[in-house]
């Protein structure tokens, strides 16, 4: 667990860093009143520490994310402090050269490229192209970028507006484009805003799918499951998760219930695609397993003809992971905005709340060697 300082109290965001497989990394922001900061979290399993590096950001850090090929490189969301958040803008960074300085001093980031579009709340790197596209989302509108070092050129303009629902509600912030996610398995981003969730073709800039009333309230968390293509998963402000076939959006394919208020962050394990972590302003994060919707059903599936006897299969399911709530994490005392799993060890993640708590956690050896069947 680390406190990103007593002046540095608040924060919003945090991300891993993709292209780090070695050892398990993590990104995070401030949005304080003033010295706000990025943080780069370095986890020692061994030693069970996390190795905290900073680098002073002149605004508020509301989004980030690293680069997927070069760990150096990072996007940051950021207004300016007392602004107007809705006048964000997005700037990439280099981080400095590593040195022997001590851990307690502020490193510079350098400033490469500021987009020249107001109000982007979260940008978003292509995991298949080596960084050399991006998606940028402001309240309303998708926008596809191509990066040639630090020039930034637009591709493609997207309004997707158009899938909000009409109905009136009480903030007019609630009916805009809250997040998205780039899919994984094709040129296409998936986005919520308001209650609604759509797919929108990155070739051609249409629509690939909608359904305006995938919650009762706002969405606000989104993802794609990186193993099982058309499954995706959202969270909202009704403290629900539903999982979704985007090919038949007449129901969730599963419901996912354990929180007591706003769902802000979901993730599936990038390997291990049955753990589901999830988390909210009731302070929990919670992990999950759904394995009845995930790739390893299909792999438990093919492998039944090969049982033996009567016997053998009582002693194998009787050790197979079931769907279900894996254990609550319950260290945060605030709202958690993110969770995050790392992309060098299979079983750890990261949880951040407003309090500027970062919470470093594993998946239970029980759990774990009930999905490996050792």
């Amino acid at each position: 667990m680390l406190q990103l300082g007593p002046n540095l109290s608040s924060a919003r965001c945090l991300a891993p860093v993709t292209s780090s497989t070695e050892h398990s990394k993590f990104l995070a922001g401030t949005v304080g009143a003033k010295d706000n900061v990025v943080c780069l979290l370095e986890y020692d399993d061994q030693e069970t520490t996390i190795v905290p590096t900073m680098y002073s950001h002149p605004e508020e850090v509301w989004d980030i994310v690293s680069c997927p090929e070069d760990e150096n490189l990072l996007f940051t969301s950021h207004s300016p402090v007392a602004g107007n958040p809705l006048k964000k803008r997005a700037t990439l960074w280099r981080k400095p050269a590593a040195d022997n300085t001590t851990q307690d001093q502020r490193h510079e980031l350098a400033a490469l490229v500021t987009l020249e579009q107001e109000g982007i709340r979260k940008v978003l790197w292509d995991p298949k192209d080596q960084g050399r596209q991006i998606i940028a989302i402001d309240a309303s509108k998708i926008y596809l970028a191509s990066m040639n070092g630090v020039d930034c050129q637009n591709i493609l303009t997207m309004d997707v507006s158009s899938t909000f629902s009409t109905e009136k509600t009480n903030s007019t912030s609630l009916r805009q484009l809250q997040n998205a996610v780039w899919n994984p398995h094709q040129p296409e981003i998936i986005a919520v805003g308001d209650r609604a969730v759509s797919g929108w073709d990155l070739r051609s800039g249409k629509s690939t799918f909608s359904r305006t009333d995938a919650h009762k309230s706002t969405i606000r968390a989104i993802d794609c499951n990186p193993n099982k293509p058309y499954c995706v998963v959202t969270g909202g402000d009704d403290a629900m998760v539903n999982i979704w076939d985007v090919r038949q959006l007449s129901q969730p394919t599963m419901a996912v219930e354990g929180h007591s208020h706003w769902v802000w962050s979901v993730a599936f394990n990038p390997l291990q695609d049955q753990l589901l972590l999830t988390s909210g302003s009731d302070t929990l994060v919670n992990l999950h397993n759904v394995v009845s919707v995930s790739s390893a059903s299909f792999i438990d599936s093919s492998s039944e003809d090969d049982v033996d006897s009567q016997a053998d299969d009582y002693e194998r399911n009787a050790e197979k992971p079931t769907d279900g709530l894996i254990c609550t994490y319950d260290q945060h005392e605030d709202s958690v905005y993110k969770v995050a799993w790392s992309p060098a060890d299979t079983w750890t993640f990261a949880s951040i709340s407003y309090a500027g708590r970062v919470v470093i956690s594993q998946v239970p050896t029980s759990e774990k060697f009930k999905i490996l069947g050792v």
